[in-house]
């Protein structure tokens, strides 16, 4: 039987080959980006001038005649045309740029919920009611138990999370319950489904009031990049992630927009849906501009502190927070490889900035 790891590494690989055949699909002008074509409504045609200039800039790094449909995406979102040619395509991210900064197989140790509480043990996280690795329960303190007790714990902490605790992504497998009102033997069967075989099970966050007047029914996450250059940490880009329509998940993916965040912490005017619409004022009617996000300082800081932990395996990671009712930030989850760049470029101009050619010369240039 294959283990765990045997088919994160498969599906690793099948995810590369996905993108890299994309590349060679637009190089036959068969087709294009999967991405691109789901965010081509919002597309803007460059002129022969820009598409030069793009293939000139990364003449010295690599051929990006195949992927320069992409930067009709980007010039719709690109205020300063003068610096479109710094966007990074997805394709190019995922499969050159990610796989230079991050070592999927060592990302395969770490890239665990169940973990969480040994790595960052002294960093303020959800505490964790029970966990079930490979089909075993254990307490908050990695102490066994029967399925009975796990029930137990869960039901005398009333409102929990569950989180799938490996391959997970885009909000997909959180699950919330309420087991005041819940059926216990309902729960109890769900808990023992072979499917749900490794996850975490956490108390629910209290979130800061900032962020319950944008949108009380989700908890709303701060997405931060990071890379660890030269050693040095650069936080490249930091982002709101909002639910909407009552949805309790706030992944773009699920429907939930997205949002720049300022330096003083105040968000950007502009916020996105997934695939580039643009919306000025939350459905629940908080207006973008006029809202402050409390502890993103104290969120770059902690990174800070915390990428040299993650340097083995990652040097550019894709950091989950939640700001508790205190304005401290909460760790939520780490993403250590595969984190996703377009709805920051989106939101915030191109990911690596003023780094962009810095960048380049070590993926391109280190002989790597």
């Amino acid at each position: 039987m294959k283990s765990i790891s045997d088919i994160r590494i498969q599906l690793r690989d099948r995810f590369v080959r996905f993108y890299t055949d994309d590349l060679v699909r637009i190089s036959r002008r068969r087709t294009i980006n999967r991405g691109y074509l789901k965010r081509r409504e919002y597309a803007q045609p460059i002129t022969q001038a820009q598409r030069d200039e793009i293939i000139a800039f990364w003449k010295p790094y690599r051929d990006i005649t195949a992927a320069v449909k992409w930067y009709e995406v980007y010039n719709n979102f690109c205020d300063d045309k003068s610096k479109l040619k710094y966007y990074i395509p997805d394709i190019i991210h995922f499969t050159e740029i990610d796989t230079f900064f991050s070592d999927p197989r060592r990302c395969e140790i770490m890239d665990d919920k169940n973990l969480y509480d040994l790595f960052f043990h002294d960093v303020k996280m959800p505490r964790t009611i029970i966990r079930k690795v490979n089909g075993d329960f254990f307490d908050g303190d990695y102490q066994w138990l029967t399925l009975d007790q796990a029930v137990d714990l869960c039901v005398k902490a009333g409102s929990v999370i569950s989180k799938e605790a490996r391959l997970s992504f885009g909000g997909h497998g959180i699950k919330f319950f309420d087991l005041a009102t819940c059926d216990k033997e309902e729960f109890k069967r769900w808990l023992c489904d072979k499917r749900n075989h490794n996850i975490n099970i956490q108390e629910v966050v209290t979130q800061h009031e900032c962020l319950n007047k944008i949108h009380d029914k989700s908890i709303n996450t701060i997405r931060i990049m990071s890379l660890l250059l030269d050693g040095e940490v650069h936080i490249l880009s930091t982002l709101l992630r909002m639910g909407r329509d009552g949805v309790k998940v706030d992944n773009a993916s699920s429907g939930g927009l997205i949002c720049g965040i300022k330096e003083d912490g105040y968000l950007r005017e502009i916020a996105f849906g997934n695939y580039g619409e643009r919306v000025l004022q939350h459905p629940q009617g908080a207006v973008f501009k006029n809202c402050r996000i409390e502890g993103i300082a104290k969120c770059h800081d902690l990174i800070r502190a915390l990428a040299g932990r993650l340097s083995g395996c990652s040097r550019l990671v894709s950091w989950d927070f939640a700001i508790g009712a205190d304005g401290e930030p909460i760790l939520i989850e780490v993403n250590l490889t595969y984190g996703g760049v377009n709805l920051h470029q989106m939101c915030n101009g191109p990911i690596f900035g003023d780094l962009t050619e810095r960048v380049l010369s070590t993926v391109y240039r280190s002989g790597r």
